[in-house]
């Protein structure tokens, strides 16, 4: 009986006893091996993780992928109905206020299209990176917890996907603009400076690819670590120094699946150029947007998937990103509560006292 635990109905035990401590948390380990990865091993694992995930993945992308087919739709329509825009409709002898009108409504038009397309799209690519880090680092996600995680934060992600297309073009904007303009306005005694600025403009895109690659850790830096927006684009300077060239074999290799996708489409492009009559134009449009909404919601996970393991891998080289996950993962060493024992208090006793009032003393 001494041995056995009596317990109160607060399983407390009664006085001088307490419950057992509860067992410690399992710690949970990631999916996959974070260990320093070479370039091979970490595009393989990007597509593992894409086939793998697919329909996951397709439905993130599709959205994005889906907002552009609907903005592109709506300047179509308005083309197909008011005519199509040149600089030269707005600019050349036969302008008037009605085509300078209509032209600056098209231009606003594409405006607002592509900056809600940029909204969408950080917000998509956000919620990628966050279910790539689930599924990589072993936590369930899915599209609704992935966009639960990110939604709140739209605005910061929307800022980081400017930024980046900032950074990338606006070297090659400023330049390119010039001999758009001396092309569209036929300025014979200008093309020389047209040429000139059109070679810098090419050579600037060296520029811009470099800068790209350094902001491109943006995304998953303000996801993973809860960065606003100019912490997160310094961050990504800092894990993507010394790994440019990894990066870049990267965007390579998806710039090759879109060329291939674009071989693909060629013979559609052809029969858009030979189309005769507006009913055969609007039919080879509309099946180039289709196609372009399947190769951005196929291929576009790629690019995101392998950022957030390249960042992972960086932060794994450079950090130990490793060792912090195990030990964030295994969780503070559990307190030992002491237990308290009672002691039964013996009173003293005088033996000579307790002869003499003996009844059997003599």
């Amino acid at each position: 009986m001494a041995d056995q635990a009596w317990f109160t109905a607060d399983g407390s035990g009664g006085e001088g006893y307490i419950a057992a401590p509860p067992p410690p948390a399992i710690p949970t380990p990631s999916r996959y091996e974070l260990r320093p990865l070479t370039t091979g091993e970490l595009l393989d694992r990007t597509f593992y993780l894409y086939r793998s995930n697919f329909w996951l993945f397709v439905g993130l992308a599709s959205i994005a992928a889906g907002a552009n087919v609907v903005m592109q739709l709506l300047k179509l329509l308005y083309q197909h109905f008011f005519g199509i825009f040149t600089l030269a409709h707005m600019t050349g002898p036969a302008a008037d206020p009605h085509s300078i009108m209509l032209g600056a409504v098209f231009v606003a038009l594409s405006l607002v299209s592509s900056i809600l397309y940029f909204a969408v799209y950080g917000v998509t690519h956000a919620a990628t990176t966050s279910a790539v880090s689930a599924i990589y680092l072993g936590d369930v996600t899915s599209m609704k917890i992935a966009f639960r995680a990110v939604s709140a934060r739209w605005a910061r992600f929307f800022g980081i996907s400017l930024w980046q297309l900032w950074s990338a073009g606006w070297i090659f904007t400023l330049l390119i603009i010039p001999p758009i303009v001396i092309f569209s306005l036929g300025m014979q005694s200008k093309m020389w400076i047209a040429g000139i600025m059109f070679f810098l403009a090419s050579l600037s895109l060296l520029y811009g690819i470099i800068a790209y690659i350094r902001n491109s850790f943006g995304v998953p830096a303000a996801v993973m670590e809860d960065l606003k927006v100019r912490a997160a684009m310094r961050r990504s300077k800092v894990l993507t120094a010394g790994s440019k060239g990894r990066i870049f074999l990267l965007f390579l290799f998806i710039t090759v699946l879109y060329f291939v996708v674009l071989a693909i489409e060629s013979p559609l492009l052809i029969l858009l150029v030979r189309a005769k009559g507006a009913p055969q134009l609007l039919l080879g449009q509309a099946l180039g947007l289709a196609v372009g909404f399947v190769a951005s919601a196929v291929l576009g996970p790629v690019g995101a998937i392998g950022l957030c393991l390249f960042y992972i891998d960086q932060r794994v080289r450079k950090e130990g990103f490793d060792i912090e996950f195990l030990i964030e993962r295994s969780g503070p060493a559990p307190a030992v509560t002491p237990i308290s024992i009672p002691v039964e208090t013996v009173p003293f006793v005088d033996p000579v006292a307790a002869a003499v009032e003996s009844p059997e003393h003599p």
